[in-house]
């Protein structure tokens, strides 16, 4: 941590209750957690605060939806935080004298701009409380400055620059199209591990290719606001551990967005190969909360849009969403499915109620028959196929064999 300087306002002598917080790190590759201490001193000089100059364009900060959750008086915080934080500023004094609040609008500050990838999200803040007023001296870490911060700001650019321009993804319309876009490049391209460098920040994910939960979401968020798309970071936690994902507006309607749970590579627990037809899992492209909630949580920071609407829901858009057991449409998707030769088939239900009235209807009935279908029209003696059969998430997932 860097050394504080005691500053006070100047020719009195008072006594401060000087509250030291200082975030610490936290598990499961999200930082998250602090520590804090309160500790009195008198002193008898100081000199008067000096505020940083603030240059941030109302139209950057408009759509930032941390942002928006905030009074006018912490919006100002906010502003001078991101522009101290883009200086590189050792010492930040902001006129607020709650330090963990300033520490939390700094966490704000990087949920919103994931492309401030040179600080580590530890930070020391002071908070003098003094008559007539106060204010909190604000001491972020940084891990990269100067000439390599340059450089690896270039690699981003350029990085955005190819992903983006390699389809012309700005002229790809409508909004759903451009997260789908994004959601299987991320999962493509970065590969999650544990102890992956920069893993909190854009470039672990974005340059390098390896990263955890943040560096997923970060990535995503970034290429997604490149594009136009309202796009934030969201925290909470998943089997009991912090974990990061996003928060998408489509045509209107807000959907969560997760491209951590999306990657079976994170999920796969025996360590085999991924066949080719499993390598994306859309259950987190465009969901709704209730889908959401059942293997995620939110932190309870702030309040966040509701996400009720289902009409941009990967399987709602493929035509295999089922509120209830629907028999003829059923069959009809089975049987297109089967000869067009596609190698899987998949059976999403808008919740328990609906999947377990259609399960073994569906497992002992349709696809059975289905099967039959492909042995015949495939000149096969038997036909083979697997299955996937999930009540968590409310789903049955068939994969075909032609041969």
């Amino acid at each position: 941590m860097r050394k504080r300087e005691n500053r006070f306002l100047k020719g009195c002598v008072v006594l401060c209750v000087i509250l030291i917080l200082a975030v610490a790190a936290g598990l499961a590759g999200l930082f998250r957690g602090s520590v804090s201490t309160v500790k009195e001193r008198t002193a008898s000089s100081a000199e008067q605060p000096v505020f940083q100059e603030v240059e941030i364009p109302a139209e950057e900060v408009a759509e930032k939806f941390y942002y928006s959750t905030l009074s006018e008086e912490e919006q100002q915080v906010y502003q001078a935080v991101l522009q101290g934080v883009r200086n590189n500023s050792e010492t930040i004094n902001v006129e607020m004298t709650d330090a963990k609040r300033v520490n939390q609008i700094y966490e704000f500050v990087l949920n919103d701009f994931p492309d401030i990838f040179w600080c580590s999200g530890a930070a020391e803040t002071t908070a003098y409380q003094i008559p007539g007023g106060g204010y909190s001296e604000f001491c972020p870490e940084y891990t990269y400055e100067g000439e390599q911060k340059e450089q690896m700001q270039a690699q981003i650019e350029a990085e955005a620059e190819a992903i983006l321009g390699a389809a012309d993804v700005s002229q790809i319309d409508p909004e759903y199209d451009r997260i789908r876009y994004v959601y299987e490049y991320v999962i493509r391209s970065v590969d999650y591990v544990e102890n992956a460098s920069d893993s909190q920040n854009l470039y672990s994910a974005l340059v390098n290719k390896e990263s955890v939960c943040a560096g997923y979401a970060r990535e995503t968020q970034y290429l997604l606001e490149r594009l136009g798309v309202f796009c934030t970071y969201v925290t909470g936690t998943t089997r009991g551990q912090p974990h990061a994902w996003n928060l998408v507006r489509c045509d209107g309607n807000y959907y969560y967005v997760d491209t951590t749970w999306g990657d079976p590579v994170f999920l796969q627990t025996d360590g085999g190969s991924i066949p080719e037809e499993q390598q994306i899992q859309y259950d987190y492209l465009c969901c709704s909360e209730q889908e959401l909630f059942r293997t995620h949580e939110l932190d309870a920071d702030v309040t966040f849009p509701s996400c009720t609407a289902v009409n941009d829901n990967y399987y709602v858009r493929e035509g295999c969403y089922y509120q209830r057991f629907d028999q003829d449409r059923m069959q009809k998707q089975l049987n297109e499915e089967i000869s067009s030769k596609e190698p899987v088939s998949v059976f999403k239900f808008s919740g328990q109620s609906a999947y377990e009235e259609s399960r073994d209807r569906l497992m002992n009935g349709l696809i059975r028959d289905a099967a039959s279908i492909l042995a015949q029209q495939n000149g096969l003696s038997s036909a083979r196929y697997s299955y996937q059969d999930d009540p968590v998430l409310c789903k049955i997932t068939v994969y075909w064999q032609y041969e």
